[in-house]
């Protein structure tokens, strides 16, 4: 984000709760969502999706999920979950992360399993991309 406010670079593209706050200041511009659908934060609900752009078929969200390392106690993961499950329930926190344009996962992916399998989903996803383009991460 330094970079392209101060003029290193000409575009980048980036995570909505990174950049709101330049938005917001004017210091830099949004021109689309990577997301299928249009955002419903106040500061990019009009931009357009690649899609619309003419990109077919692109849909990229970027998303968190919480870890620990393997081998945690069950007991513990349990707690982690719960409290995952508690913060995605308070209003200050959905203000927060809305406002800087997250969207909030509420469905089954909160769950250990189904995260996993939405995590091996994406990989299956975006493998192909990746071996396309020839880059890979050490």
């Amino acid at each position: 984000m330094n970079a392209l406010v101060g003029g290193q670079v000409d575009m980048m593209c980036d995570q909505t709760t990174n950049t709101t706050g330049q938005i917001e200041a004017g210091r830099v511009k949004a021109y689309a969502v990577t997301t299928t659908k249009p955002l419903s934060n106040k500061l990019l609900k009009d931009l357009p999706t690649l899609q619309e752009m003419g990109l077919k078929g692109f849909d990229l969200t970027i998303w968190h999920g919480l870890y620990a390392p393997k081998g945690t106690p069950p007991a513990i993961l349990a707690q982690i979950n719960t409290a995952l499950k508690l913060a995605l329930k308070d209003p200050d926190f959905i203000k927060k992360q809305e406002g800087l344009g997250a969207v909030l996962v509420t469905d089954k992916r909160v769950e250990p399993a189904a995260h996993k399998a939405f995590v091996t989903a994406e990989i299956a996803k975006l493998r192909p991309v990746i071996e396309a383009a020839g880059k890979f991460a050490d």
